[in-house]
């Protein structure tokens, strides 16, 4: 499924099948950090993000019994954290309309930190900062989830509510325009 992970994963799933506690912690621990980073795009809220992974664990655990149904334990929790997040957004009327994809998914990305990190110049991260500045929401997410998140195709397509052509495209299409971007950046400069 490509995560380096699934073994593990699914062993947890199954000691989690016999009322295992240990084996929901091991999860917990295996992936506070990717869901927590996911949740958070969508709510700057570190509270309610945080609530909102404790109430997924939670349900993972009132559900054991069903656990051998869940293909990939990262995917699974991905989508179960998103969704709870936005619908906590929307119980709390924030202005939210996903049908409309005007939900918030900010344009910071760790690769900034990384190359400031790695002793890249202050000017090549401020470009690349302008160039992931000029994707859509949607291009943002696309790149983290495929980039940051490791996600297939077909995870990214169901977890987006897109088609997996559509996935194809829309990564794609980004990467085009990140190419012109940055090009037209250095053009600039």
């Amino acid at each position: 499924m490509g995560e380096t992970d699934l073994p593990v994963a699914t062993d947890l799933l199954k000691r989690l099948q016999q009322h295992d506690e240990q084996a929901l912690a091991c999860l917990m621990k295996q992936f506070y950090h990717d869901l927590y980073n996911y949740g958070i795009r969508f709510a700057q809220d570190d509270a309610m993000v945080k609530d909102c992974i404790q109430e997924v664990f939670i349900s993972l655990w009132q559900r054991r019994e069903t656990a051998r149904e869940i293909l990939s334990p990262k995917f699974y929790l991905l989508r179960a954290v998103k969704n709870k997040v936005l619908k906590s957004l929307h119980r709390n009327d924030r202005k939210l309309n996903i049908g409309h994809e005007e939900y918030n998914f900010p344009h910071e990305f760790s690769i900034e930190k990384f190359i400031i990190e790695k002793q890249v110049s202050e000017e090549k991260a401020e470009r690349l900062k302008k160039t992931l500045a000029g994707l859509s929401r949607r291009q943002s997410e696309v790149i983290h989830l495929k980039f940051y998140q490791h996600l297939d195709h077909a995870q990214i397509a169901e977890l987006m509510n897109i088609s997996r052509q559509s996935v194809y495209n829309l990564l794609h299409e980004t990467i085009q325009r990140l190419r012109s971007l940055w090009h037209s950046e250095f053009v600039t400069q």
